[in-house]
Order: C-alpha cells, then sequence, then structure tokens
C-alpha cells in the first residue's frame, strides 16, 4: 500500500511538472469521453427502440383508459410527458446525483481522514508552484476571473432576463435558484469541512477562505452545467448542442485547472467541487423538468429530437 501511494505522489509531480501538457490531456479526455457517451446512447437508442415504443404505449393507453378520464389534469400529464423523456431525463438524473455524491463522500473522508490523497494533493501542488512561469500566471490569473463571484452573477442576471424576454418563467426561475443555491451550498460545505488552503512562500495568487471544495470549480460546474441544459433545450440541432457541451466542460475543467495552477487550490478541493456541483445540478434540473410540466404550464416544451 505504501508503494502504490508513493507512486501517486511520484505521478503527481510528474504530471505536475509538465502543467499545460496535462491541461491538453484533461481537455482532450474531457471531450473523448462525451463523444464516447454519445457514441453508447446512440448504439443503445437502437436496441432500446422497441421498449420505448411499448412504453409509450403504455402511456397512452393509461392516458385514454377511463378511469383517467375521470381526472383531466391527469390525462393531459400523461399525454405532455412521454416515457421515454421521463426515463431519460429523470434516471439518467438519479445515476448523476448518486455517482456524485458517492464521490464526495469518498473525498471529503479522505480528506477529513489525513488519506493517501491529501499526499497527492500536496505533491502535485508542489510541482505546478515550481513548473509556474510568468505568461502562465497571467494567463490563468485573467482566466480565474471568470470563475469568480461577481463574473457568474452578472452571467445569471443576463442569462435570466434573456429567459423571461422569452417568457421561459419556470426556466428563469430555476435558474436562478440553481446557481444562488450552488453558492450558498458551497459556502456551507467549506465551514463544514474548514480545509486550510496551499500555502507557498512566494504565492503566485491569494484567496480568502477555506478550501474545501473549490468556490470557482463548483460555481463554473453549475453554470455551465445549466447552460449545457438550456442548449439541449433550445439549440436546433444535435451537433449544436454537442458543441455546447464539449465547449462547457472544456471551459469548467480548465476553471478547476487554474486553481490548481495558481495554488489557491489543491485537486482533491477541485474534484469535489465537481462532484458536490453535479449534485445540486441533478437535482434543480430534476426539479425544473417536473415543474414544466406541470400540467396547465404553457411554457414547459420537450426535449427536441
Amino acid at each position: 500500500m505504501e508503494a502504490l501511494d508513493l507512486r501517486a505522489e511520484e505521478l503527481a509531480s510528474a504530471v505536475g511538472a509538465r502543467p499545460f501538457l496535462l491541461l491538453a490531456l484533461l481537455l482532450t479526455g474531457t471531450v473523448g469521453v462525451l463523444l464516447g457517451l454519445v457514441a453508447v446512447a446512440r448504439l443503445s437508442e437502437r436496441h432500446a427502440r422497441a421498449l420505448w415504443e411499448r412504453a409509450i404505449g403504455a402511456y397512452r393507453a393509461a392516458a385514454e383508459h377511463p378511469v383517467t378520464q375521470r381526472f383531466p389534469w391527469l390525462a393531459r400529464a400523461l399525454h405532455e410527458l412521454s416515457a421515454a423523456e421521463y426515463l431519460v431525463i429523470h434516471l439518467g438524473l438519479g445515476l448523476a446525483l448518486t455517482v456524485a455524491a458517492i464521490v464526495f463522500i469518498a473525498l471529503a473522508d479522505a480528506v477529513s481522514g489525513g488519506a493517501s490523497i491529501v499526499q497527492v494533493d500536496l505533491a502535485l501542488a508542489r510541482a505546478l508552484h515550481t513548473s509556474s512561469n510568468s505568461a502562465g500566471v497571467a494567463a490563468l490569473r485573467a482566466f480565474t476571473q471568470l470563475g469568480s463571484g461577481w463574473a457568474l452573477t452578472a452571467l445569471a442576471l443576463v442569462v435570466a432576463a434573456v429567459l423571461l424576454m422569452r417568457r421561459q418563467r419556470v426556466l428563469a426561475v430555476g435558474w436562478l435558484i440553481a446557481l444562488a443555491g450552488g453558492g450558498l451550498l458551497n459556502r456551507t460545505l467549506k465551514a463544514l469541512f474548514a480545509r486550510p488552503r496551499p500555502l507557498f512562500d512566494d504565492p503566485l495568487a491569494v484567496a480568502r477562505g477555506w478550501s474545501f471544495p473549490s468556490g470557482h470549480s463548483m460555481g463554473t460546474f453549475v453554470t455551465f452545467g445549466m447552460l449545457s441544459y438550456l442548449a439541449l433545450l433550445f439549440l436546433p440541432t444535435l451537433r449544436a448542442r454537442l458543441s455546447f457541451v464539449a465547449f462547457a466542460l472544456s471551459w469548467t475543467v480548465a476553471m478547476g485547472f487554474s486553481r490548481m495552477y495558481l495554488g489557491v487550490h489543491y485537486l482533491s478541493d477541485v474534484l469535489a467541487g465537481f462532484a458536490a456541483g453535479s449534485v445540486w445540478l441533478a437535482v434543480c434540473i430534476s426539479g425544473i423538468e417536473v415543474a414544466r410540466r406541470r400540467p396547465g404550464r404553457v411554457d414547459g416544451q420537450p426535449l427536441q429530437g
């Protein structure tokens, strides 16, 4: 076990010595995973089509049943929400929430218990700090500001205004709750774990507050996750949707990297920020989907094919 921990520290030091190669690999891997998931979904769709048709048929039969017709609100709900959408959206979100919660709990337990990931954090932080250069520091200092509270707040207000102008009231309220609630959750978690930030004799950047989980990483994940959700709703083609989601994932990964490079967060802080953001994002999107398809809503729209 000690040998494995030592190898993990050595690997962290090695990749930290080439920070922008590490960033390139992270971005490439992120987009690769996205394309892989799309390919799997496409293949699965072919085999699951018969199942979807049966499920949709059952929904339609339920909607036309004499008992259902006695309750007009129930009949409308069954007509408006297809079985395929329900299964894909809510089962997918439930799986994402469960996995992300497990990851966050595991990270929190490891950090609190002083597990080997703490040594990996330290090794990577030292390597990144040692290999930093003035151009990289200047670029990432500017970039990381786009994940700050004021930047995300400004974006939140702009997007909310656009949604309200398009009469998407449920989406506008859900969007604001997602971003504001994510910020509140992050503050609560920071206070709960109270982990000090990395310390260096010659820091590249200075940040206040506790370190775990990373606020920039979590806030950016929730913001761009919500933007991706909106893109899936409103962009007309699959190519446009995939392009935006790939951009959102890349931006989020780069934001997390910037916090490590500048020495204000550890690797586990960033990963925990992504995990906590995933949990909150899944809760928010699930809630918004239920609200949008509530009987009588005029602004609920199904995902377009």
